[in-house]
């Protein structure tokens, strides 16, 4: 059994799966197509074809970023939604995002279940030594600063520092938008060989697609407006976006790097 096929296992993710009929039309098709891929890369890679099995578990996660973006559009996230879907760099920054958010949502602890009774997912996390435990959702984390908490606007100031400079950043958005070809076509040097460890970009990608959906779903059942957490990610976004064409982008990173959430 490869990393697709036990994460697919889960109670989490065959709820998420047969939660995709709730989001519109727009969300609905592209999350399906996403699971749709990770299924054939769970086969190609079953049937010894590890180089196919990452190029589609790649396009799985792209079609989950098509329809988390496609719901936010949807729900009335305006200007911060405005990522054009045809832009493969602009979708391989979200997708960074996501598992960049993760990343630093990963200091509070959290784990997740299903509970059947209430038929949704609960969430256990940690802030200040303290443990609990509620209805998952992205409105749960946000990015603040300052001693008061004042939710900010976005956390490009954060993503930078983790990568070290806005050039490795930069970098790391080209490679993710690249990866897919780099998978199939040979260049004048040579041919493509695939992954050094095939089912870690497995793992990777499945848990990058579900989580993508499952914040398409979060964003279309909202019933508070637009998710504190869902708006600094776009805003990022857009930020990441409009550096790739600028030299002289982000002045104010010269100032103190704010708290993470």
């Amino acid at each position: 059994m490869n990393a697709i096929d036990k994460i697919m296992r889960l109670d989490v993710a065959k709820w998420i799966t047969h939660q995709i009929e709730d989001l519109p039309d727009a969300g609905k098709f592209r999350a399906s197509s996403a699971i749709r891929s990770l299924d054939w890369a769970s086969k190609n890679y079953a049937s010894g074809m590890p180089i196919p099995a990452t190029y589609f578990a790649l396009h799985a996660t792209e079609e989950a970023v098509a329809a988390f973006v496609s719901c936010a559009k949807k729900r009335g996230y305006g200007n911060d939604a405005k990522i054009n879907l045809r832009d493969h760099k602009a979708k391989a920054t979200v997708s960074l995002l996501a598992q960049k958010t993760c990343d630093f949502v990963s200091s509070f602890d959290p784990a997740i279940a299903l509970n059947p009774d209430l038929n949704q997912i609960v969430a256990r996390f940690t802030v200040d030594g303290q443990v609990h435990y509620q209805p998952a959702s992205t409105n749960l984390f946000h990015f603040t600063q300052g001693k008061d908490g004042d939710r900010k606007e976005d956390f490009f100031d954060e993503l930078v520092e983790d990568f070290g400079n806005i050039e490795t950043l930069k970098k790391t958005v080209i490679k993710g938008q690249e990866a897919r070809n780099e998978i199939l076509y040979a260049t004048d040097k040579g041919y493509p060989t695939g992954f050094i460890h095939p089912e870690e970009s497995l793992r990777r990608e499945c848990l990058l697609t579900l989580g993508l959906i499952w914040a398409a779903l979060d964003i279309v059942r909202s019933e508070r407006g637009s998710i504190a957490l869902i708006v600094q990610a776009l805003r990022t976004a857009t930020l990441v976006i409009e550096s790739m064409s600028s030299k002289n982008h982000c002045k104010r990173l010269e100032g103190p790097v704010s708290n993470r959430p």
